[in-house]
């Protein structure tokens, strides 16, 4: 099993936006992250969290994402968030 880091989905959302915005092309105006989501996990070696890829544009931005996400998945687990 992997160690990952557990993080809040708000937290992690903020660092796959900073990472999507340094490695995406200036020029795209329209593709954007949105917040992650807990999954069940299929198995150790998964995240338990899924993003919603944007559609396929002129400057490769699912292609960037799809990266930023492979990236990140290895590093962190969405946390159980609980409302107090």
């Amino acid at each position: 099993m992997k160690n990952r880091t557990p993080i809040a989905a708000a937290d992690l959302y903020v660092l796959l936006q900073r990472e999507f915005r340094r490695r995406q092309v200036p020029n795209c105006t329209s593709c954007y992250v949105q917040l992650p989501f807990r999954v069940d996990r299929p198995d150790d070696d998964t995240a338990n969290w899924e993003v919603i890829i944007p559609n396929a544009c002129d400057y490769g931005c699912r292609e960037v994402m799809d990266s930023v996400i492979e990236d990140f998945s290895g590093r962190y687990d969405l946390s159980s968030e609980t409302a107090t």
